[in-house]
């Protein structure tokens, strides 16, 4: 199984919303192809869903606005009925990942990295700790810094004691 924890930059264009969807044709074409393979997990973190229904509502035209929230309303009551094309995560904050974000916030605010991406690196890496037989994980972002996060995960061998 490949897991594609899926980056805001994605979202956006899969949604086509203005301004924020340069790659649109290309990634909503994988976006179709990922969503039929059956060996393919695509994972919607909180933070991609924060991020992006703010994007929507700083669209300038009003007529424009009202659509993509209301599509994005669709995926979302999708989401939370398990009949998304994406499984939403909903684990990667806990009090200790705050901490940690907390921590590390000042010297990633000094890279340009936001809290918003630290979450989907802490979803990136919560998933790889709750589900370690999945193979190859990776963000799916346009995002120079977080196309990095890719990796292979070797299943878990477990021996039976005699």
């Amino acid at each position: 199984m490949d897991v594609r924890v899926i980056d805001t930059s994605v979202l956006l264009n899969i949604l086509d919303i203005p301004n924020r969807n340069a790659n649109h044709e290309e990634v909503f074409k994988e976006f179709k192809e990922l969503a039929e393979s059956k060996n393919e997990t695509l994972i919607l973190p909180l933070a991609s869903i924060i991020e992006t229904g703010n994007h929507i509502a700083h669209i300038s035209d009003g007529n424009i606005r009202r659509e993509k929230a209301k599509l994005f309303s669709i995926y979302l009551k999708k989401t939370a009925n398990g009949e998304a094309p994406w499984e939403y995560f909903g684990k990667e904050l806990d009090k200790d990942d705050l901490s940690i974000i907390a921590d590390e916030f000042p010297s990633n605010a000094m890279m340009e990295t936001g809290i918003g991406d630290m979450s989907i690196i802490r979803a990136y890496e919560k998933y790889k700790q709750l589900v370690p037989s999945i193979g190859r994980i990776m963000i799916w972002s346009l995002d120079g810094h977080l196309q990095g996060y890719s990796e292979n995960v070797a299943p878990v061998i477990r021996r039976r004691s005699r």
